[in-house]
């Protein structure tokens, strides 16, 4: 197992580990964990800097598509160098915002919660912040969505053949 591959699985251990252990949210955050590890693996980082604000609200940005301005999304990027992030910092000119280093499968994770975000930009290298990976909230959604579902329909299939065995 690569370092990335360890760091990425002690991430997965700790969310679930840190899941609200009422019998329902540890159970839902274990079902959607192999599609949180396989978009990390995915990553050329097992953790990236965020731009946030001093209440831990991540930096958004609105962007504008090029040929109908009237279409918008809003973004938030992450930065594989606190070197890359702190450039952009500078850049935004907000003396409030601070560089904050957070794990992948928490970003992750946390861009299913947020609304108001309909992408992450991944930036995987240090002097390239034009070309990033994108994960969208509404894919990254439905993926956690099928995967219920799939997890869901392998138990009752399984559930259906353990009580046929036994009426037989």
């Amino acid at each position: 197992m690569s370092q990335q591959s360890q760091i990425i699985a002690d991430q997965l251990a700790d969310l679930l580990h840190n899941a609200p252990q009422d019998g329902v949210t540890a159970n839902a955050v274990g079902l959607i964990t192999p599609v949180l590890s396989a978009i990390a693996s995915k990553l050329g980082h097992p953790s990236y800097f965020m731009l946030q604000s001093e209440q831990s609200n991540w930096l958004m940005t609105t962007l504008s598509n090029r040929d109908s301005p009237e279409i918008e999304k809003n973004v938030v990027y992450a930065y594989c160098s606190q070197t890359a992030a702190n450039v952009e910092r500078l850049q935004v000119g907000d003396p409030k915002l601070v560089c904050v280093e957070i794990g992948v499968i928490d970003i992750l994770f946390q861009l299913l919660g947020l609304k108001a975000v309909d992408s992450l930009i991944f930036f995987d290298q240090v002097n390239n912040s034009q070309a990033g990976v994108e994960i969208s909230n509404a894919d990254l959604q439905s993926l956690c969505e099928k995967q219920i579902k799939r997890v869901k329909s392998s138990h009752l299939t399984r559930t259906k053949s353990n009580f046929a065995a036994h009426i037989a």
